[in-house]
C-alpha cells in the first residue's frame, strides 16, 4: 500500500512539473529575438512575428492585451516600458495550461510584435499538440482592436478623384 502511495505521490509531482508557467517566457523585451526562427520552436512552444504599420507602441500595448483576453487567455503580467503582456490560458483537452507572452517595439513608422505561445511539457493523452493557432487567435484580436479603435483617415486630395 506505502509503495503505490508513494508511486501515486511521484507521478502528481512529475505532472505539476509539466506545467507551463510564466517564468517560461521572457519578461523583457530586450531578451527576444525577433529574428529568431517562426513557426514550431520546441517542445509545445511557438513563435510569430509579425509588423504592424502604422500603430505605435501605446496602441499595441493596449491591443495585446485585448487579443490575449479575446483569445481565453487571463492577463498575468503586462509592462508597458517592458513592452511585454504575458497571459495564460487554463486547461484545454490537449494542454494542463499554456501561457503566451506578446512582445512589441517600434521601428520607424511600425510596431514589430512577437507571439510566444509555451504549452505544458507533459506528454498527454495524444503527445506534444499544443496548437500553433494560439499565436494566430491572439494576432486577430490584437488587429481587430487596432483596426476597431485606431482606423487611419485617409486624406483624399479633390483633384485627384476627378
Amino acid at each position: 500500500m506505502k509503495k503505490i502511495f508513494l508511486i501515486l505521490a511521484i507521478l502528481s509531482l512529475l505532472s505539476l512539473q509539466a506545467c507551463a508557467t510564466v517564468t517560461m517566457v521572457p519578461h523583457d523585451v530586450s531578451k527576444v529575438d525577433f529574428d529568431a526562427p517562426e513557426g514550431k520552436t520546441g517542445w509545445s512552444e511557438y513563435h510569430h512575428v509579425e509588423t504592424f504599420h502604422g500603430y505605435n507602441a501605446d496602441q499595441v500595448y493596449e491591443a495585446a492585451k485585448v487579443g490575449l483576453g479575446n483569445a481565453g487567455f487571463s492577463l498575468r503580467k503586462a509592462d508597458k516600458s517592458k513592452g511585454t503582456v504575458i497571459g495564460e490560458h487554463g486547461i484545454t483537452l490537449h494542454d494542463w495550461n499554456i501561457i503566451a507572452g506578446v512582445y512589441f517595439k517600434e521601428i520607424k513608422d511600425a510596431t514589430k510584435v512577437k507571439i510566444i505561445v509555451e504549452g505544458s511539457k507533459d506528454i498527454g493523452f495524444s503527445g506534444d499538440v499544443t496548437s500553433d493557432g494560439w499565436s494566430g487567435k491572439i494576432l486577430k484580436g490584437l488587429r481587430q482592436y487596432l483596426n476597431d479603435t485606431y482606423q487611419a483617415v485617409l486624406k483624399v486630395d479633390k483633384s485627384d478623384i476627378k
